[in-house]
């Protein structure tokens, strides 16, 4: 990340090793790619997003199919 990359040289001004310098910066991008969301993530979000708007449709349309035939 071009951030990141940004952020080593100020680690080194401050007087941080290299070792030290690195270790630091990579912990940061693994921390944050652990948080992202993937586009197979989202994809699958999608689905199961849409599985459930269905089946919510499904069970609206059965519950006021049974009111009506109730009344």
């Amino acid at each position: 990340m071009a951030t990141l990359a940004r952020l080593y040289p100020i680690l080194k001004q401050i007087g941080l090793d290299d070792g030290k310098a690195n270790e630091f910066v990579d912990i940061l991008e693994q921390s944050l790619k652990e948080g992202l969301a993937t586009k197979e993530d989202l994809k699958d979000l999608e689905i199961r997003l849409v599985k459930w708007i269905i089946g919510l449709m499904i069970a609206q349309t059965s519950i006021t199919i049974a009111l009506l035939k109730l009344f």
